[in-house]
């Protein structure tokens, strides 16, 4: 069996878009700049960034919803990919690259993540504070 792997890092450029197909699919659309730093005469150099539009489907789709416009995020790919070409205004060819995301994370090497929101739901079975425990499990 072959394997794909397309993991890459990148600004969100503007607020994810959050939509609903004519079935019923929640998607959400994620326009990501990979920006491409390069060392030239031992200086950074920003080059021309490398833009992808990411969509997530379904769970994921609602959870990147919550992201925000700048926030560095590191995306893994399905390997559906398509590639938009297209001229820039001062002439020069450029190109998108459109995937399908199988995981996106924020990620934090350049910045901490924001705390979650403290409110805990009522009696979650996964947080040990709130869940109530079979009278076997209760403690003497």
């Amino acid at each position: 069996m072959s394997e794909f792997n397309l993991t890459f890092e990148g600004n969100l450029a503007a607020k994810p878009e959050l939509e609903e197909t004519k079935t019923g699919q929640t998607l959400c659309r994620l326009r990501v700049a990979h920006n491409r730093r390069r060392k030239v005469d031992g200086e950074w150099v920003d080059t021309t960034p490398m833009w992808v539009q990411v969509t997530a489907w379904g769970d994921l789709a609602e959870r990147c919803a919550e992201l925000n416009k700048g926030d560095t995020v590191t995306v893994r790919a399905r390997d559906d990919l398509g590639v938009w070409p297209f001229v820039r205004q001062d002439g020069t060819p450029g190109g998108v690259l459109e995937v399908s995301a199988e995981n996106v994370s924020l990620s934090m090497r350049f910045k901490g993540a924001r705390p979650a929101d403290d409110a805990k739901a009522e009696g979650d079975p996964w947080d040990p504070t709130t869940a109530e425990l079979e009278p076997e499990l209760q403690p003497a």
